[in-house]
């Protein structure tokens, strides 16, 4: 009786098993309904491989600064005259479409798997840093708590769990926090938004000698990075590396 009972346990999960590959197969992609490529998870969003080749891939030479497109890839002429107080920029996507829909959906829309998926690319990208790159604490850019009662979340914080997780690298939730509630940049150009933003920020803990990475969703002028590398060198950091999901190139900028 009780190989008999085994047997039914085992000939379940087998079923099981086989009912998620097949999900998995006969889903349809998210943005275009065809067939999408198989995911590992079954709470995935999936895309088809047309969709997955459409995204806004970020593949030219850039400064490694502040990650702006150029010919040589090494610093641009903006970074050497006006140094921004973050010291690289690491950006799998341009912001462009799809992108920038489903990212708006992610931060305005609680779509959170939007996120993941995203954040996920990003990995597949870069599943391992090298140990000369590889920070020694995360943290998200940090967003005001009455922004955060309006929506409900903090996108960047969500972006940077999924990198702790995948990375296992000390994620520092109040490692920076936003103590101004600035006004939406959008629009503002670089000196309008470093204006906004002086005195934005506050970090409590030292990170004397320490890499810090600081994760966003996207890089528009460099304003926001800038102003927490800032404050966080000020308190100590030797480096400070901001890894973005897309940064928005110029001709790109809407």
């Amino acid at each position: 009786m009780k190989n008999f009972y085994n047997r039914l346990k085992f000939n379940q999960s087998f079923a099981y098993h086989k009912l998620q590959q097949w999900l998995n197969a006969t889903l349809p992609c998210a943005l275009c309904d065809a067939p999408a490529i198989a995911g590992q998870n079954h709470d995935d969003i999936l895309l088809c491989t047309h969709c997955v080749a459409l995204l806004p891939w970020y593949t030219t030479a850039r400064c490694p600064q502040c990650a702006l497109p150029n010919l040589s890839g090494t610093l641009c002429g903006i970074c050497l005259q006006h140094t921004p107080a973050f010291d690289r920029t690491i950006s799998m996507f341009r912001y462009a479409y799809p992108l920038d829909r489903l990212l708006h959906q992610f931060k305005y829309h609680q779509q959170l798997a939007w996120g993941a998926l995203l954040a996920n690319a990003l990995l597949k990208q870069l599943p391992d840093l090298p140990v000369t790159e590889r920070p020694d604490v995360l943290i998200a850019m940090p967003m005001h708590v009455n922004r955060i009662k309006q929506r409900g979340f903090n996108h960047a914080l969500e972006l940077a769990k999924m990198l702790h997780q995948a990375w296992d690298i000390p994620l520092e939730i109040e490692g920076c926090m936003r103590v101004i509630d600035t006004p939406m940049q959008a629009g503002m150009d670089m000196k309008t938004r470093t204006r906004n933003l002086r005195g934005a920020f506050k970090s409590q803990p030292s990170w004397q000698g320490k890499h810090v990475m600081v994760v966003d969703d996207v890089m528009t002028t460099g304003a926001s990075m800038h102003a927490v590398a800032k404050v966080l060198k000020q308190a100590g950091a030797a480096k400070v590396t901001a890894l973005v999901l897309a940064r928005t190139l110029k001709n790109e900028e809407g």
